[in-house]
C-alpha cells in the first residue's frame, strides 16, 4: 500500500512482464499474509483469484520493500516471506509466472532470490 515504490513496481512490470495494464492487490505488511495464514489472506487470495481468473492475468509478482511500516520485520525476514510466498502462489496457479520482487533502501527493483 506504501506509495513510495509502487512507480518503480509499475514500470519495472510494465517492462518486464510486457503488459500495459496492472492489477494491483495491496494491503499493508502484504508478504506476511501470504506468506503466514492471517485474518487477511483469504481476502487476498480472493482478490487475486479474480485477477487471474476474470482479468486473465498470467503474470504475479509479490514485492516487498524495506521500511515497511505493516511488516516491520527485517529485510532477510521480508525476503524469506517474498521466496515463501512465491512459492505458495506458485503451487496455487501453477500455469503463472510468478516472481518475488524487493526494493532495498536505494529503492531499485530487485528480484528475490527463490522467488
Amino acid at each position: 500500500m506504501d506509495g513510495r515504490p509502487q512507480r518503480k513496481v509499475a514500470d519495472y512490470l510494465a517492462t518486464s512482464f510486457g503488459v500495459r495494464h496492472l492489477d494491483n492487490i495491496t494491503t499493508a505488511g502484504l508478504v506476511r499474509h501470504l506468506a503466514e495464514a492471517t485474518a487477511q489472506t483469504a481476502t487476498l487470495l480472493s482478490s487475486l483469484e479474480i485477477s487471474v481468473t476474470k482479468h486473465g492475468s498470467s503474470k504475479i509478482a509479490v514485492v516487498a520493500h524495506h521500511d515497511c511500516a505493516g511488516n516491520p520485520a527485517p529485510d532477510a525476514v521480508q525476503k524469506q516471506q517474498v521466496a515463501a510466498a512465491v512459492a505458495h502462489l506458485a503451487d496455487l496457479y501453477p500455469k503463472a509466472e510468478v516472481t518475488g520482487l524487493w526494493l532495498g533502501p536505494n529503492w531499485i527493483v530487485e528480484k528475490v532470490r527463490g522467488g
